[in-house]
């Protein structure tokens, strides 16, 4: 049986009727990641109080952004899945790229920005052309090409103007407006930005399922060229 935790607005709050779920569990997700969590686990931890389901036996997200959130309520509860740790690597970029160094494999040139004040210290580092991207976005948002420093300066204030705009809405980073609805985002993703070194060529993407520590499934495809200097696919 599956038990969905989400917004209390969410559409799939209507499964339940509809009979393709057994419980829907609200958790108002405007809270602090803290909040967020202990009240899930409460969530989850009285499954099988009623007849409607029994106890967890896993967690799983369609979700990016709710990765580390189920990374950390699994270990709460004894329940097999990827480390909080590594986890928090993999949805940072910068933090990947420094694992990917420490482990002798090849990385672009990267800095991360967090202030004005970093802007031209970054240029100097990585050089250009160069990219800029949000450190834990996803989705190709926020991301552009720069090639020179007065791009850098202009660009990196487009994108901080743009990153405050941001909100979560279906488990999706969106611009956020009037009507979006949605939480804001500055509370649940790091939203500094990385600069790093461009490298031209084609893009592969490799998607892989594991189990057990061996993969079940393994799929390579190639990513279409984007029109720079964007690079929404």
């Amino acid at each position: 049986k599956v038990a969905i935790i989400e917004h209390p607005d969410s559409w799939s709050a209507s499964l339940v009727a509809e009979g393709v779920v057994a419980k829907f569990m609200p958790v108002d997700m405007s809270q602090s990641s803290e909040a967020v969590f202990e009240t899930a686990l409460n969530h989850i931890r009285s499954l099988g109080g009623d007849a409607l389901t029994g106890q967890a036996d896993g967690i799983c997200t369609f979700v990016e952004l709710s990765v580390p959130l189920v990374a950390r309520l699994c270990e709460a509860l004894g329940l097999p899945g990827h480390t909080p740790a590594a986890v928090d690597c993999a949805r940072n970029k910068h933090a990947t790229r420094a694992a990917l160094k420490i482990a002798g494999l090849p990385t672009p040139r990267n800095y991360l920005i967090s202030s004005d004040a970093e802007v031209e210290k970054a240029g100097s580092v990585v050089g250009f052309p160069a990219v800029l991207k949000p450190v834990s976005g996803a989705a190709s948002l926020g991301v552009k090409k720069v090639s020179n420093i007065g791009e850098l300066a202009s660009t990196y204030q487009e994108i901080v103007e743009e990153l405050s705009t941001l909100v979560v809405s279906s488990g999706a980073l969106i611009k956020g407006d009037a009507n979006s609805g949605g939480v804001n985002a500055k509370g649940m993703v790091d939203l500094s930005v990385l600069m790093e070194q461009y490298l031209d060529g084609p893009e592969i993407d490799c998607d892989v399922v594991m189990s057990g520590g061996e993969y079940q499934y393994a799929a390579v495809a190639d990513n279409g060229p984007t029109m720079e200097p964007y690079f929404n696919e």
